[in-house]
Parts: structure tokens; sequence; C-alpha cells
């Protein structure tokens, strides 16, 4: 029986635009099969375009979207005179997923256009209707492009290549002198050194997004007057200066192929330590490249099979090769133990400049002859399910559009603060971070205090729930008092500093008769993300209330690392909660188990909890369990636990009942008989010196028993060896007495 194992690049990708919304489709690995048993086909799509998201989903609600600038003067009197602020504070949500009727015209064309073909992949050539599906997204990480010249503030200036051809040519950063006259921080008394730079661009929200296509990823920034300017005139105008750019994972399947690549390390050294430059780390683009290069100088040599049965075996191995990241990943996988991570200590590390690769970190190249002159040599045959990188940028547009519709929308959107006598005046935006669907969250919860003139904290707060409307923040806005005019102000406060207390407020845990792939664990209903009793001082403009801080262990989407034969089969993973060393927190552990019926569905772990021990350290032990039968019995073995941290989708290893520190059950014993005439299991060597044992009533040996009564027990030995005699059978005892069928 054949089911939908994922979506698969072999036969290409197929994009499809409707009404400007740009989507892609993949078909199954397994859709010919499929369609042979007479199952439906089934595809899967992915949207390849971002934009600004609109509330409740419509394709005509306001756009989740608001940028606020503000500018003043501030009154220094003779200590200065008058010193001018300006900035502003940019949010907007951000999403792929397409209007409904978009995706089903797209599906619709899909079903037209690969109607009663012939494509092996693509072809659909039964009267089920075809099966559409969202892409498996493991991983989104997003970005923001920055319109400040850097991120540092800097201003780049080009770098001319030196005569020898050592040093690249590129830019360099040089350092900018932010204003004396743009104050971030204002106190009476002496200004702070901290300044707010013109160019200054801080963004909240990057990082690791959701990894469901239809979801949607909220941003909110504090920019300086520069930025501002450039933001506003933007907006206005038919062109957005916006990138948001998601770097997704996908998880891909290809058909049987066999996969080999042979090569010589110290070949593949020389060749890294011949392309490295200055300062430079190795990103999944660099090594890509120097593996090709490899393979035109047949320094390593790659060879992809595919199952010569298939229709254009031959085309799908050139389209695999071309459009997958399945070489690169499982060369990594080997070089990552040979030339970049062991340990070099005389042989000096080559750098490097581009960013972090998919890995983690660039990675340094190290080598060391003496323990790593070995043969590259990889051969498997097998579908292969590995990560495909794809990155979905768009810049974000319509705002121009919807005020030329609507001129009175600009007020929804754009909206100018002018602040007399600033800092007098403290603004404070707070916005939730949170997934309502996925998370076990009841309510969010803000309190936000200023003291009086007492000293005395006063407190004004608010809450966010699941009804509430899309983008929903939340601001506030306090008279700044001077420093002289409060009597006894609280520890750690400043004039510019507001106390922030926020709660996460919980549902209950769920437990394994609720839904057993879905383990949520909640300490406390109610998780405070600030201290007591007055929480932080804080002098931000945009605060976040993000319940995943309430949240230090998120696993999840947790799949298998193989698949499974039968229903005999079955395989549990136990997680356990660890400090950063890998010891036990002493917590009760939580339990998955995988069958056949639902290999495929994902499993998610989550603990909520304000338990300062409890950090994003973790272990699981897998047990894999054959089950037997009135005829013949079963196996289990239990692999080792397993140390790993950080969040996001994780892949189960699961061992081999021969894998190394791997205890194992059920394996029927073997009886030898030695030359000598000396019986001992299977792999067992027999004692150098005589042991105690207890007489057994009978030997089994090959299926056949000994009837044999137990023996008086021999006088004392005179080696010293208390008398004790080796009891197990000799051959010339089996000898002795008849055999009969057990």
């Amino acid at each position: 029986m054949t089911n939908a194992m994922g979506p698969t690049l072999a036969g290409g990708m197929q994009p499809i635009v409707e009404d400007g919304y740009d989507l892609l489709y993949t078909p199954d690995v397994n859709n010919d099969a499929l369609q042979r048993e007479g199952k439906p086909a089934v595809f899967y799509w992915l949207p390849n375009s971002v934009r600004i998201a609109r509330k409740a989903g419509s394709e005509d609600g306001d756009f989740l979207f608001n940028l606020i600038r503000f500018a003043g003067v501030e009154n220094a009197g003779d200590a200065g005179g008058n010193k001018m602020v300006a900035g502003g504070v940019l949010t907007f949500t951000a999403t792929m997923a397409p209007p409904d009727r978009v995706l089903r015209s797209s599906q619709e064309k899909i079903v037209k256009q690969w109607t009663a073909q012939p494509d092996f992949f693509w072809g659909i050539r039964n009267n089920q209707p075809p099966v559409f599906r969202p892409a498996i997204i493991t991983s989104n990480n997003t970005t923001i492009s920055n319109v400040s010249p850097i991120a540092n503030k800097g201003t780049p200036a080009f770098v001319r290549p030196t005569k020898d051809g050592s040093r690249r040519s590129g830019f360099k950063l040089f350092g900018s002198l932010p204003p004396p006259n743009l104050p971030s921080v204002v106190r009476d008394g002496p200004i702070a050194s901290s300044t707010l730079d013109p160019w200054y661009w801080q963004m909240q929200g990057q990082g690791s997004g959701s990894i469901d296509a239809s979801a949607q990823n909220a941003y909110s920034t504090l920019v300086g007057a520069y930025p501002t300017a450039i933001l506003w005139e933007a907006f206005h105008g038919v062109a957005s200066p916006i990138v948001v750019i998601q770097a997704l994972k996908l998880k891909v399947w290809s058909p049987v192929v066999e996969l080999s690549i042979r090569g010589d390390w110290d070949t593949v050294f020389e060749h890294f330590s011949a392309a490295v430059h200055a300062s430079y780390l190795w990103a999944s683009a660099d090594v890509a490249a120097e593996i090709n290069n490899m393979r035109a100088t047949g320094k390593i040599v790659v060879d992809l099979k595919v199952d010569q049965t298939l229709p254009g075996a031959d085309k799908i191995a050139e389209t695999i090769e071309k459009r997958s990241d399945l070489v690169l990943q499982k060369f990594m996988e080997m070089a990552q133990k040979r030339i970049f991570e062991p340990p070099a200590p005389k042989v000096d590390a080559a750098q490097a400049s581009t960013p972090p690769g998919p890995w983690g970190l660039g990675l340094a190249l190290k080598y060391r002859r003496d323990t790593n002159k070995l043969k590259l040599e990889y051969n498997e045959t097998r579908q292969f399910a590995y990560l495909q990188e794809h990155t979905v940028s768009s810049s974000l547009e319509g705002m121009y559009d919807e005020i030329k519709k609507d001129p009175t929308a600009e007020r929804k959107y754009f909206l100018s603060v002018f602040l007399n006598d600033w800092p007098r005046n403290l603004v404070r935006i707070v916005k939730p971070v949170v997934n309502w669907r996925s998370q076990p969250i009841a309510f969010l919860s803000v309190s936000i205090g200023y003291p009086d003139k007492d000293g005395a904290l006063q407190w004004e707060g608010t809450t966010f729930q699941k009804t509430d409307a899309e983008g929903t923040s939340w601001k506030l806005g306090v008279t700044q008092k001077p420093k002289s005019d409060v009597k006894k102000p609280p520890e750690g406060w400043e004039p510019d500093r507001t106390f922030i207390k926020r709660k996460v407020h919980l549902l209950e845990s769920t437990g394994i008769f609720d839904d057993p792939k879905i383990r949520v664990e909640v300490d406390q209903n109610v998780i405070d993300l600030d201290p007591e009793p007055n929480g932080t001082p804080m002098n931000d403009t945009a605060i976040e209330v993000r319940a995943d801080d309430a949240c230090p262990i998120a696993v999840g989407p947790i799949t298998l690392g193989v698949m499974l034969d039968d229903a005999k089969q079955t395989v549990e993973a136990t997680f356990d909660a660890t400090d950063a060393a890998g010891t036990s927190l002493g917590r009760d552990p939580i339990r998955f188990q995988w069958k056949m019926a639902d290999l495929d569905d994902p499993r998610f772990w989550q603990i909520f909890t304000n338990d300062p021990k409890v950090r994003a350290f973790y272990r699981y032990q897998v047990k894999v369990t054959i089950k037997g039968s009135l005829t013949s019995k079963g196996q289990t073995w239990t692999g080792p636990w397993i140390n790993t941290s950080a969040k996001g989708a994780l892949v189960v290893e699961v061992p081999m009942a021969d894998d190394q520190s791997v205890v194992s059950r059920g394996v029927v014993d073997i009886m030898v008989v030695s030359a000598k005439g000396e019986v001992t299991r299977a792999g067992e060597f027999p004692p150098s010196r005589p042991t105690k044992e207890l007489p057994a009533p009978g030997i089994s040996v090959g299926g056949w028993s000994v009837d044999g009564a137990t023996r008086d027990a021999p006088p004392a030995a005179a080696n010293g060896s208390n008398g004790a005699e080796d009891r197990r059978p000799k051959l010339s005892d089996l000898m002795s007495v008849p055999f009969q069928r057990a």
C-alpha cells in the first residue's frame, strides 16, 4: 500500500501567477504509485511572494500597517539651548498566504494543465480528484531590509583591490558620529552619552518565523529621523524600500536514487585552502560553488543514478542535481567530521567574511593530516528525505493604491506626533507576539507604572486575547517628571524610564489523553516575564509581550528519521529537560510513540515555566519494538540518551539494533560446542577460572534437550578455588544421556 510521502523536486516546480499572486506547485514523490492503486494524485503549494497582511485575511480589509513619525523640541534653558528630537515607529504584519479564491483558481489550472498527461510525477491519469496540500516547511528565518547605510550606523566606502590580488574589492564600513543634538535619552542634569543616531534602525520580530505557509509575522521598528523621512515618502509613492525576506527550509523527497561521492580528503582540504580568502567563513553558497569546481576538475567524483525503470530517468537525475541541495547536504555531513570540525592545535584556521550558513554558523576550515588521512567515500541507494533551501522575498507595496482609492485612509496608516517640550511626554507602544493557535495562552497582560511626586508607582494596564483584531497594539503616554520632583523614587528609576510588568496567562496542561501527539506542560497558570515587585525599568518606546519568553522549551515538528516497514514496528522517543551539561532536571519525562499508521504526523513538545533552571536544553532516548507472535519472538532495543538544544524542528535519530551503546532484548541465545567439548553462548569466551553456578535441571542445545539429574558437588579442589567446579555441560556429559525433542 502506497501513501503520499512528500513533495519532490525531481519533476521540477510549476509556477502559477493568479491576479498578481505568485505560487509554486510541486508533485508528491509517489504520485505514479498512488494513481496505480486507484488513489488521487497529491500536489503541494507554496507561496512565492510576501505582502502586507490585511485584517481578518480579507482582500478588502484594512492593512496591518502603521507608521508614526514624531518630532519635538526640548527646551534645555541656559544649559544647552533647544535640542531637536525626531524619529519614527513602524509596525506592520507580513504574510505569504494568498486569498482563498486565488488558491482555488491556481489549483484548477494545475488540474487542467496535467490531466491525461504522461508525465511520471505531474500526470493526472485517473478519475480521482487530486489532493492539494501546503508544502512542508521545517524552518523559516525572516529578515527585513535596512534603509540605513548599515546596521551598525556606519558609512560604506569602496575599497579597491590590492595589486597582488590578495584582497577582494568591495565595501569597507566607517563609523559615523551621531550629531550631539539628537539625544535618545534626556535627563535632568548631564546628558547621557547614548544618543539617537539620525540613521538609527532597530527592528523587532526578525528571526524564526512561522512554518505555516498561511501564517502571519508581525514586525516593529524604532527608527531615526532619516529612515523615517525615507519611509514616509516611499510608502506614499509607488515604490517601497522595505523588503521582507523569508529563508525557508522545505522537507522534500527524492525518488529511489543511488548517490556516490568519492575523493580524497587531502585533495579536498587543499582545494578549500587555495580558495579561501582572509577572514572567510564558509557559508552554503560558498561550499556549493567549490563542490562544483572540484567536480569539474575531477578532485571529487559525484555519481547520481535514478532507477532506470522510471520514465525519463536521466532527466530526473539531472533535475535533482540542478534543483536540490542533496549532494551539498550529504557532502557537509561528511565534511563537518573531517575538514571543518576536527581539533587542529597547530594549524591556523582559514577564517571567512560571509554571514552564517545553514548549519547555524559560518564554518572555519581546520584539518589535521595525521588524524584525517582518509578517503572520501559515500554510497547509498534509497529514497532520500532532505531539507531544501528556498528564499521568498518581496517589497511591501500597496499603500499608494489604497490612499489613491480612498484619500481619507491615509490617517489610518500614517500618524504624526508632535512632542511638545519633549521629552516631558513618554510614549510606550505595546504589541503582543503570540501564536494563538499553537500555544496554550488564555491571554497576555501588561502593566506600565510611573511614580507620582511621592515616589509611589501609578499603574495602568491592558490585556491581549485571542478575540482581539489582528495587529492590535496598546499605546500609553505619561508625563515625564524631573528627578528632583520625586521624593522617594523607586529603585532603578530614571525620569525617562517606566516600569513594565508583563505576564503570560496560560490554559491547563495537555495530557496524553487530550492529544498524544501534542504535549504542553504548564508549571504555573500565570508566568511573570518581569521580576516582582515592580517589574523591569525600561526606556524603550516599542515593547513586546512575547509568549515565547515563557516557553524555554518548544520542540516541533518532531519527526522520525526512518520509515516503518509494517504495523509490527513501533518507535518510542522519551524526552527529558536537562541543564547545559546534559544532566536531567528531574522533571517527569515526556514520551511519544510512532506507528506505521501515524508516521507522518508530527509531534510537538512545549514547557511553559518561570523556573530559571529550565532552558532550551533537553535530551531524548529512542526505543524500538518489533512485536512478536505466538510462533516467533519479538525484539526490543533502546538507544543511548542524545543531548541537544535549541527550539524548532527535530528529526529523531533512530538507532539500529547493532549500533554501539544500544541495549537489546528478545534475541534468542545460540549455544556453541567447542572442540574441547565446552558449551557456551555464541560470542562468549569460556571462563579461564571455574565459577560457581546453580545446577540446571536441563540443557537446551539447538532445539534438543538433555534430561540429566543434578550431581553432588565435588570436594574442594586442591588449587584453592573454594571447591567450585564449572557446572556447564561437557560434550561427554551430553553424550552420556539420550537426546529427546524439546
